[in-house]
């Protein structure tokens, strides 16, 4: 896997891996071979967060690694914390004392001195870019974490972040985590009015910043792959992208550039968050190893340009791709 630069001497893996359900008791052996399988194939970035199962995704990491001896030092461990309550999501958790906990339990639950990257989970526009800032850039004066990042949080929002923190000799956000992946959806579709999804706007400030960006949703929750089989997609799926008829135009262009390419379909998700022209690490989680294996294949080939437009927008033609540089026209 390619390794995106973050700051200083920290990088993620291209894709990185979701809790894959680790968190869960009955769970937790098949993700232990997930995260045993995706470290074998290269890669090294963990996403976790003190709000997945209530911190036993956090516990179930640095049970991993010592129960493998994964050594510290060749892992990323990425934490995130200040999710407001789930059932009140309009309320806060953005106070020095809420922030510092939320990291300190994660560290406390998994047995682990830092993590190498830690996120806001949430924003609260209330609250002035010149009150947070401060908190975030104590955790890495207090060598809790290595860097800081948001997780839904709007471009302008960063933007206004960082001109204060650069200001003010403040750590500045280094990552942003948000919705983005081929299928199309908003915040009013997904239910979640605190979700940032990657429109043209925001895109267009992460390609002219080149901040990094974590995207989650790579995968639309299972509805390409429920559509392509012919399936129902089970209810969150069908609620965040079924109503956009967009996607399944793009569904259709999909099919066809997996085939040409003859790879599988999860795998060309995962190559278009990476080749989009982003300084991007696709998020993703796994049911089993299988499934892994079958979407990382994705290190096999790159998509060209004019693949990506394909997916997108359409047209007369997809070029395959051939790391030989050979292209062939296949008709949609």
């Amino acid at each position: 896997m390619r390794k995106i630069h973050i700051t200083g001497g920290l990088y993620l893996s291209d894709i990185a891996l979701g809790h894959s359900g680790r968190g869960t008791a009955d769970k937790r052996e098949e993700a232990f071979r997930i995260m045993d399988r995706y470290l074998a194939l290269g890669g090294d970035t963990f996403d976790s967060a003190r709000v997945y199962s209530d911190g036993e995704a956090d516990r179930a990491f640095g049970q991993w690694l010592r129960s493998r001896g994964v050594a510290r030092e060749s892992v990323r461990y990425v934490t995130k914390g200040s999710f407001p309550p789930p059932d009140r999501m309009e309320v806060s958790r953005l106070s020095s004392a809420e922030i510092a906990r939320d990291l300190d339990e994660s560290l406390a639950l998994s047995g682990l001195n830092f993590s190498d990257l830690h996120l806001l989970h949430r924003d609260d526009v209330r609250i002035p870019v010149e009150a947070l800032v401060p908190r975030l850039d104590a955790l890495v004066r207090t060598g809790k974490t290595r860097a800081v990042g948001v997780s839904n949080w709007t471009a302008p929002r960063i933007a206004e972040a960082n001109a204060f923190a650069h200001a003010n000799g403040l750590t500045s956000i280094v990552c942003s985590q948000l919705l983005f992946g081929l299928a199309q959806t908003t915040p009013a579709a997904t239910g979640d009015l605190t979700h940032v999804v990657m429109d043209d706007a925001e895109r267009t400030w992460y390609l002219d910043s080149a901040l990094p960006v974590m995207c989650f949703g790579t995968q639309a929750r299972g509805w390409f792959a429920a559509c392509a089989a012919g399936k129902a997609p089970k209810e969150s799926p069908k609620q965040y992208y079924d109503r956009l008829p967009e996607n399944r135009r793009r569904l259709a262009r999909l099919t066809v550039l997996a085939q040409a390419l003859g790879q599988p379909m999860p795998a060309v998700l995962l190559a278009y968050v990476r080749d989009c022209g982003l300084r991007s690490s696709a998020l993703i989680s796994f049911s089993g190893v299988a499934q892994l294996e079958e979407a990382l294949r994705t290190d096999a080939f790159r998509l060209a340009p004019a693949q990506i437009a394909y997916l997108e927008r359409g047209g007369t033609a997809a070029e395959r791709f051939d790391p030989l540089s050979a292209t062939e026209e296949v008709n949609p």
